[in-house]
């Protein structure tokens, strides 16, 4: 593994910095084969499908390996409970920990244990703050907002106010405070200027909750009844802003003359179907899939002596952070002509 490597990223320069005693906690252990591996699995909750398609394609993931999983209790919801269970999955024998943090902050006791007991540690989705994990796989969300920008101004370029220059795009944006909502409103405003510079991209926060996209959708569609467009950094606002549309009389379908260009990211089966029922132009669907295969990968890759080598990949790319390497991976733009693919996430649920 690389270190003292200085790397640009976007909005941040990651100065790599972490030396050979920090990183012999989570970063050396070499087991003799992949049934010696111990691994202690928590989602965040099994309330949606999202978390709960994850743990069962990890859990098979593992299984291919010939991994044994002590045990993959839920937290529901409670990080107390998820550094709680962390913690017991250690004592019983776990020698690999795996979870999809629920907070960056108050998972970081459970990251320290770990590194203390000389455990591997792997975080799906987000990075702890703290700590030093093994690597942490998400998916690459700057990207995931360049490609609904691209495909926001591709769309544009068909629409009547592309030749005078009048197009208005609203960008409803995740939590600003998360990595997340950060990098995908870097992604989308960034390559929305650098593409388009005479659209007017007009911002405003939600932190991830649909009333308060619905809010902003409403006041912005009252400023500019004609709005050309609009960038939701999540799905889970999609409903919501398609009622205030037709509020509005703007909820012609995808397609039509007058319709608001809509993309979104996340690749719901809500907003996959919304694509089907021509209410979604496109979204950018998480590579769920892959996080449990490619976590599967890095942990025999590690376990067996190997090292996480920092750069670009064909699935993505590997960068430097205070906490250890990230391995972010690329999402899938979809629209109708690829929508019912069996490689999406949200078909491959009950299959």
């Amino acid at each position: 593994m690389e270190v003292g490597t200085t790397l640009r990223f976007g909005r941040r320069a990651v100065v790599a910095a972490i030396g050979a005693a920090l990183l012999a906690s989570t970063a050396t252990v070499a087991l003799a084969q992949n049934a010696d591996v111990q691994i202690g699995f928590t989602p965040k909750f099994l309330k949606d499908d999202f978390q709960t398609l994850m743990l069962e394609l990890s859990l098979q993931a593992f299984a291919d390996k010939g991994f044994t999983v002590v045990g993959s209790p839920d937290p529901n919801g409670d990080i107390s409970a998820q550094v709680d269970t962390l913690q017991n999955l250690l004592a019983n024998g776990a020698n690999v920990i795996v979870f999809a943090p629920l907070d960056a902050a108050g998972i970081v006791p459970a990251v320290e244990r770990a590194n203390e007991a000389g455990a591997l540690v792997f975080s799906i989705n987000d990075s702890p703050a703290g700590g030093q994990v093994t690597a942490t796989v998400r998916a690459d969300n700057l990207d995931a907002g360049v490609q609904g920008a691209t495909e926001m101004v591709a769309r544009l370029q068909n629409d009547a106010c592309w030749a005078d220059n009048s197009c208005v795009v609203l960008e409803l944006q995740g939590s600003l405070t998360t990595p997340n909502g950060l990098d995908r409103s870097e992604g989308f405003s960034t390559t929305l200027a650098e593409l388009a510079p005479e659209v007017e991209l007009i911002q405003r926060p939600t932190e991830w909750t649909a009333d308060m996209a619905a809010d902003a959708a409403q006041n912005v569609l009252t400023q500019y009844p004609e709005l050309d467009g609009i960038f939701m950094a999540s799905e889970l606002m999609a409903t919501a802003i398609n009622a205030q549309l037709k509020s509005a009389g703007r909820d012609t379908p995808v397609g039509d003359a007058a319709s608001v260009i809509r993309v979104a990211i996340d690749g719901t089966p809500q907003g996959l179907q919304l694509i089907r029922e021509n209410a979604l132009d496109a979204t950018v669907s998480q590579p769920l899939s892959a996080y449990a295969t490619k976590t599967a990968e890095l942990i025999e890759l590690v376990s067996n002596g190997g090292t996480i080598e920092i750069g670009p990949r064909d699935d993505g790319q590997v960068i430097e952070t205070p906490v250890g390497p990230q391995y972010q991976l690329k999402a899938t733009l979809v629209t109708m002509d690829n929508v019912d693919s069996p490689d999406l996430w949200a078909n491959q649920l009950n299959n």
